[in-house]
């Protein structure tokens, strides 16, 4: 009997292992993802000017054909409908932000030589809570659209112009441990 017993336990601590490999796994801190489909930027005065969007991580990612020079990134408002809930100060030069991958061959057949961008995953848990507990964004309880608004400055003309990211959707995913299950 002791046998069966034994042999019974090992079975399933071994089925907890292995469940707990295959479905377990960890967070390691509460974050926020976004998904930006908004559409391509098209700036006249800035033709080089690839595309100034959102990478899921939410850094901010801005691309160009050649260097741009006298371009800063001034701030970045967080809004729902037209009321600002947050902002973001940077000011600082396109071109001193992070590097960011690879020179690649976009779509239209030109080089895409700078890749730039700024990690703004702290200032989303600043704005919208490090619990989510402020506007709980991506539970379906926010009322009205959220969207993000982009401010860049030309120090030439002293212009600034604003690229609004429109069509997107913020998620919340909170640290620690996490059960997967697969759907059928």
């Amino acid at each position: 009997m002791r046998t069966f017993i034994g042999i019974v336990v090992t079975f399933f601590i071994f089925f907890i292992l292995i469940f707990m490999i295959k479905f377990v796994y960890v967070v390691p801190n509460n974050h926020y993802s976004i998904l930006d489909q908004t559409g391509k930027v098209k700036l006249e005065d800035y033709p080089e000017l690839k595309e100034v969007s959102f990478m899921y991580s939410t850094d901010l990612l801005i691309e160009f054909y050649k260097k741009i020079d006298n371009l800063e990134l001034e701030k970045i408002n967080f809004r729902i409908n037209d009321e600002v809930i947050g902002t973001v100060e940077i000011n600082k030069d396109i071109n001193d932000l992070e590097n960011f991958g690879q020179t690649y061959t976009a779509n239209n057949g030109k080089k895409v030589v700078i890749r730039k961008s700024y990690p703004l995953q702290k200032e989303f848990l600043r704005i919208l809570g490090k619990r989510n507990e402020k506007y709980k964004v991506g539970t379906g309880t926010i009322e009205g659209r959220f969207y993000i608004d982009i401010y860049i400055k030309d120090l030439k003309t002293n212009k600034t112009f604003i690229i609004k990211r429109d069509n997107i959707s913020i998620y919340y995913e909170s640290g620690g441990p996490k059960i997967f299950i697969p759907s059928v």
